[in-house]
């Protein structure tokens, strides 16, 4: 494995030289990677997710401002004459990230003719409909609503416990949301 030379100098094998030398390099590398992750901040360098939220906000704003004013859907925009997620995408990108109320004006290029353009322009415009007053869709009875409240306040399950104990304590009034009344004396 060593060569003596004239000299007495010891000269190590090509091979041996490079197999110490792949092992000085991965040990390298490996210790370099098990004490690099230990710190989070790496002395600054990196910032943290605050930078990362306001990198991202500035990237939403341009993606909106480009959004609106390209303004225009396109047949790729639409699956048959309904508005897919990347019609309703571009849509939202256009409403997003805006100081003002101005209108904005969708432009239908190359969508179909005719009866096709008029079905995916009133798609286009259903999804975008606003009306005046209260959502009626959220009008219903509370009843249902209030029955679940006494079990997701007390943890239980079968809600009858507390009742009970609300009877017990001399308060005949109903809809107390499921608190027990202190006792008299204390």
């Amino acid at each position: 494995m060593r060569k003596r030379t004239n000299n007495g100098v010891i000269m190590m094998k090509v091979e041996e030289t490079m197999k110490l030398t792949n092992l000085l390099a991965w040990s390298a590398a490996a210790v370099l990677l098990l004490s690099g992750c230990q710190n989070e901040n790496h002395n600054g360098f990196f910032k943290g997710e605050a930078a990362r939220d306001e990198v991202n906000k500035f990237a939403d704003v341009q993606a909106s401002n480009g959004a609106r004013n390209d303004a225009m859907l396109y047949s790729y925009h639409f699956t048959g004459t309904h508005l897919n997620s990347l019609g309703r995408a571009k849509v939202l990108a256009m409403l997003d990230n805006t100081d003002n109320a101005d209108p904005i004006v969708v432009h239908l290029v190359n969508c179909g003719e005719e009866d096709v353009l008029a079905q995916r322009k009133a798609s286009v415009e259903m999804y975008l409909k606003t009306t005046e007053g209260p959502n009626t869709l959220t009008f219903h009875p509370a009843e249902e609503d209030i029955i679940r409240f006494a079990k997701t306040e007390s943890g239980k399950a079968d809600g009858g416990g507390d009742e009970a104990s609300a009877s017990d304590s001399g308060s005949g009034a109903a809809g107390g949301g499921g608190a027990v009344q202190p006792p008299a004396g204390k």
